[in-house]
C-alpha cells in the first residue's frame, strides 16, 4: 500500500515587512529572518478589503526571508504598505524539520495558490507545475496559519488543474486566442452567432455542486432553442444557486475526454454545435 507523504507547515507571526528586512525576529519565535520557506502576505485590497491575503510566495535563497521580501512589488506599492502583514511558515516533514529539501517548498507554494488564489499571485491553477501539483501528498498547516485552510490534499486540486489544461487543449484545436478567466467560469465561446452563444468552459458553480469537470453551456434568449434542449433531454437545465444569474443549459463532458485524441475531442464538440445549429433553423 503506497503510504501519501505528508507535509507540514508551522507558520508564525504577523511580522512587519522592517523586524524581517533588520532581522529582529526573536524568541519566543522560532522561525528566523534568515530561516527558507513559505510566506503569506495580507494587505488592503480596492477589490477585496483589508487584512486580506494578497500574495503567497516561497524562498529558497541562502538570506532567506529578508532578502525574498527586500523591495517587493506587493509590499511597496500597496494601497496600505504600512499596514501590511506577513506569516513566515517552516517546512516540516515527519515531524523533522527541513532545511535543504527545495522539493517540499515548491510543492506547497504550488497547493497553497491553487487553493487560496491570493490577488496578487502571477501563478494560479492554469499554470500550476504539472509533476508538483499531481504528485499525492496532504499538506497540513499549524501554528498561525491566518486565513488558509488547516489541510490540503493535492489530489482535489490536481484534477481541475486537469480539467483547465484540457479547456486550453481544446481551445487550440479550434484556434481560439481568447480564453476568459472570469469569477464563475474559464472557458471560450465555440460560435459566433450573435442570437446564442455555445461555450466550452470549467463552470465553477457546476464543478462544486455537481463535480462535472467541464460542460457545453447555451446562453441564449431564445425560447424555443432551449425548450428544444430540454425537451429532448440531450442537454441539462441548472438554475444557479444565485437566482440572478438565471438558468443555462450545459452538456456534460465526461472524466474520459481526458485521454481522448485531439481529433476525437473535436467531433465530440462539433457533434453538439451541430445540433444546436440544427435546433435554431
Amino acid at each position: 500500500m503506497n503510504v501519501r507523504e505528508e507535509i507540514k507547515i508551522f507558520w508564525e507571526g504577523p511580522f512587519k515587512i522592517d523586524d524581517i528586512l533588520e532581522d529582529k525576529i526573536n524568541e519566543p519565535y522560532e522561525v528566523r529572518a534568515s530561516g527558507q520557506g513559505i510566506y503569506q502576505i495580507y494587505a488592503s485590497h480596492p477589490l477585496y478589503g483589508n487584512d486580506v491575503l494578497v500574495y503567497i510566495g516561497r524562498t529558497k535563497d541562502a538570506n532567506g526571508f529578508k532578502s525574498r521580501l527586500k523591495g517587493r512589488w506587493v509590499i511597496e506599492n500597496g494601497s496600505d504598505a504600512e499596514n501590511v502583514r506577513i506569516y513566515l511558515g517552516t517546512i516540516f516533514s515527519d515531524s523533522k524539520k527541513i532545511k535543504d529539501d527545495s522539493i517540499l517548498i515548491d510543492k506547497s507554494e504550488v497547493l497553497l495558490i491553487n487553493a487560496m488564489k491570493p490577488a496578487y499571485n502571477s501563478s494560479n491553477i492554469q499554470s500550476a507545475n504539472e509533476d508538483l501539483i499531481s504528485d499525492n501528498f496532504i499538506l497540513h498547516n499549524e501554528g498561525n496559519y491566518k486565513n488558509l485552510y488547516p489541510v490540503l490534499d493535492s489530489k482535489y486540486f490536481w484534477e481541475p488543474y486537469q480539467n483547465f489544461a484540457l479547456i486550453n487543449k481544446v481551445a487550440k484545436i479550434y484556434k481560439r486566442k481568447k480564453i476568459y478567466d472570469e469569477e464563475t467560469y474559464y472557458g471560450f465561446t465555440l460560435n459566433d452567432n450573435d442570437k446564442f452563444k455555445i461555450w466550452l468552459c470549467v463552470d465553477y458553480e457546476i464543478w462544486d455542486v455537481k463535480k462535472i469537470p467541464f460542460v457545453l453551456e447555451i446562453e441564449s434568449e431564445d425560447i424555443k432553442l432551449l425548450n428544444e434542449l430540454e425537451k429532448n433531454k440531450l442537454f441539462t437545465k441548472y438554475t444557479y444557486q444565485d437566482k440572478e444569474e438565471g438558468d443555462i443549459y450545459y452538456f456534460e463532458i465526461t472524466d474520459e475526454c481526458l485521454n481522448l485524441s485531439e481529433k476525437t475531442l473535436e467531433s465530440i464538440c462539433n457533434e453538439k454545435v451541430n445540433y444546436i445549429n440544427e435546433v435554431l433553423k
